[in-house]
Order: C-alpha cells, then structure tokens, then sequence
C-alpha cells in the first residue's frame, strides 16, 4: 500500500492543511489592512451577543485563525500589528505550521 506521505515525499508537494494554514494567514493580513467601514473587516471583528443554544460551540473563523498563529508562534496581538505592514506580514515565518 502506497501512503500519502510517501507520495509527498517523492513529489515535493507541501501538505494540504499546511497551504490552507499559509492561505487564511495571508487573507488576515489582507482584511486587517482594509478600512474599518469593510464589511469583510467588521465580520472579523464582530462578536455575537445572543447566547447560543445548548450543544457544541460554532467554529468561527477567528478562532481558527488563532490557532493557526499560535502553531506559528504568533499571538492575535502580535499578528495584529505585523499586519499593517505588508512586506513585514508576508516576511514573517510561519515555523510552527504544520
């Protein structure tokens, strides 16, 4: 049997999750520079007020984001301010990824 890793390996691709990782990275930095008054950068931000009912919680897309900062190393905070900075966000390593 031939494993996905083998594959990989003899190919030279990067795994599927690691390159989803490096998309929803760089799609923060491109939501964190827009204007406050984007739609796209007030649904980041955004924090529901009504309590949920019971069950699991919704995934929401900051926290995934979050996660995947933290695997790089990163806090919310950090990755925030390197945002502003286009090149500085793009030269950031992402080490931890994977």
């Amino acid at each position: 049997m031939v494993r996905n890793e083998s594959i990989q390996e003899q190919t030279g691709q990067e795994k599927l999750e690691l390159s989803v990782q490096e998309h929803r990275l760089r799609w923060l930095g491109h939501v964190q520079r827009m204007s406050d008054d984007r739609i796209a950068k007030q649904v980041l931000h955004w924090v529901p007020e009504d309590r949920r009912e019971r069950g699991r919680p919704r995934v929401i897309w900051q926290h995934v984001v979050i996660k995947d900062l933290e695997k790089g190393g990163l806090s919310w905070e950090e990755a925030v301010s390197l945002t502003a900075n286009r090149r500085e966000w793009y030269g950031t390593s992402f080490n931890g990824l994977e």
